[in-house]
């Protein structure tokens, strides 16, 4: 146990005096680094460059000359910017103080701010994006509130009262159109079913009974036109009803009146019969023949009013039918179901009515449990279609003037919507503005149509809403991660050429949601540091991290 202590503390020993040494040797360096520095500029020790030392303004000149001012424009980070978007071309030209061009020193090429970085570590570990143009103008920043789109929101009422015996859906459930809700006994809907029924029934019989006197018409004009042929063997077949025998016995009877005055017409020619004989059977032929005529006008009257009762019969029966049907298409049910009512077998759901959704959409309110007696004016569900939503934002009415005068030539102003929950931004649109102005806090509200897909806002969310208001003008615009600063001092880093990198100091504009304008520094198509641009801004403040010449 002791020796292993032993051990322990000479290990700790160890890596003490190697920390100690590499120490040193880092002081060491650099120390050596910044006398050499010294020597080079001429053996300033305090850089205030007085007047010690008489040559010191020669040995200036040249290390101006050299491009290393050691006043105002030190390269070494004498409270200098590294490189303030100096010109490409004198960047090119640029020597340092190792006598090769400054771009190609990997100790001085900070000092004009360029960077170096191989392809594959800017590919790997940054993300670029191409200076792009905009349209110029302001943004107005609302508040709002995310509510439903009220004109999807449907209230589920039932059809008729009852008892409920079942219920199907439940809160917060997505549900289709004509998805089942829940189930109520009820005997206002078993009375409409019950009627159906009945007027089914009466419709059958009246149409069987057109259907009949239908026939016996068409059976009559075929023995109208037999009994007008006197050719004819006999009267047709088809059932003619209680005319027929009335019409035989007239024919019958006729055709025996035409026999006896012809018999007695021949009897009288012979003088084998008086004539007393012959008038009166000429007399019993004009009577037959005047039955059989009234018989037929008889008939004739009859069975078309009998064809006519029929008919509209028939036609209050299916007016009736179609009554009932219309009451049950009140209940909820399509013809479908209505025309499977007659072959339904009663199982004790004769008389269940189905609550049915009327959209697509979210249950977001519930009113109904089971074993309760509820009214036809009671709500029971409340269905919203959430993948669209409204965002009512609040203006103040000094901010009106663009965005009116916009909707009032048809536009829709486009908007930026987000809200603490999620770190996305949900596009939108301001389609409508409140006709007046709340005389408490001096703003109208203004609303915003957002798409919803997935769900995700919620009614009741506070949202921040960023509306563009462009102006007509053209502005360069970068995503804000490419934006870094320093002291005060925006800036971004641009492609320059094959794996060189330039710091260009930048004057911003308006934030525009997730990008920025650029005022000055930039040009339409730069390939700017959109991710990653830490690695680049640590070369170029190298100097505050302990390189170049110390203060």
């Amino acid at each position: 146990m002791t020796i292993n202590r032993k051990r322990i503390g000479l290990g700790i020993a160890a890596v003490v005096i190697l920390a100690g040494a590499v120490g040193f040797g880092a002081w060491f360096l650099v120390d050596r680094g910044h006398h050499a520095a010294n020597s080079q500029h001429g053996t300033c020790t305090d850089h205030g460059c007085g007047e010690k030392d008489a040559d010191h303004g020669k040995e200036a000149g040249r290390a101006e000359d050299d491009g290393h001012d050691h006043g105002e424009h030190d390269g070494h980070g004498h409270g200098a910017k590294a490189g303030a978007n100096l010109d490409p071309k004198e960047i090119e030209k640029a020597r340092c103080e190792h006598d090769i061009r400054t771009i190609d020193c990997d100790e001085c090429r900070y000092e004009l701010g360029v960077v170096k970085v191989a392809p594959s570590v800017t590919d790997a570990l940054t993300k670029t994006a191409a200076v792009r143009e905009g349209e110029s103008g302001g943004t107005l920043r609302l508040t709002g509130e995310v509510q439903y789109d009220q004109t999807t929101l449907v209230e589920v009422l039932p059809a008729a009262g009852g008892r409920v015996v079942s219920v199907k859906a439940r809160l917060g459930q997505q549900v289709g159109q004509g998805d089942v809700l829940a189930i109520i006994h009820s005997s206002d809907f078993g009375e409409a079913k019950a009627a159906y029924l009945e007027a089914f029934a009466a419709a059958e019989v009246a149409a069987q009974e057109r259907q009949r006197q239908l026939a016996i018409s068409a059976s009559l004009e075929k023995l109208l036109a037999a009994s007008r042929d006197e050719h004819s063997d006999g009267l047709p077949g088809e059932v003619l009803g209680e005319w027929k025998s009335k019409l035989v016995n007239a024919v019958a009877r006729l055709k025996q009146a035409k026999i006896v005055l012809e018999r007695e017409k021949s009897l009288v020619a012979k003088q084998a019969s008086s004539k007393a004989e012959l008038e009166t059977a000429e007399r019993e032929m004009q009577t037959a023949q005047a039955d059989y005529t009234a018989l037929l006008e008889e008939i004739q009257l009859n069975i078309r009013l009998d064809r006519l009762k029929a008919e509209s019969a028939a036609r209050l029966a299916d007016a009736r039918l179609n009554a009932a049907e219309q009451r049950l298409h009140l209940f909820g049910l399509d013809d479908e179901a209505i025309k499977a009512i007659p072959q339904m077998k009663d199982n004790g759901t004769f008389a269940q009515l189905a609550v049915k959704a009327p959209r697509a959409g979210v249950i977001t309110a519930r009113n109904v449990t089971e074993g309760r007696f509820v009214e036809n004016s009671q709500t029971l569900y409340t269905i919203a279609d959430t993948s669209n939503v409204w965002v009512w934002c609040d203006l103040y009415e000094r901010d009106l003037g663009p965005l009116h005068e916009r909707l009032a030539k048809g536009h829709k102003p486009q908007a930026s919507v987000k809200v603490t929950a999620f770190a996305d931004v949900f596009p939108g649109a301001v389609d409508l503005l409140d006709s007046a102005v709340n005389e408490t806090t001096r703003t109208l509200k203004v609303r915003v149509q957002v798409k919803n897909e997935g769900g995700r806002l919620r009614p009741g969310m506070f949202a921040a809403v960023d509306i563009p208001l462009t102006d007509g003008g053209k502005v360069a615009m970068v995503p804000r991660q490419a934006v870094l600063s320093d002291e005060g001092q925006t800036f971004a880093f641009v492609h320059w050429k094959d794996d060189l990198w330039l710091r260009r100091d930048v004057e911003l504009g308006r934030p525009r949601g997730e990008m920025v304008e650029i005022l000055q520094g930039l040009s339409v198509g730069d390939r700017v540091v959109a991710g990653g641009g830490f690695m680049f801004k640590s070369d170029i403040l190298r100097a505050k991290m302990g390189a170049g010449c110390a203060d």
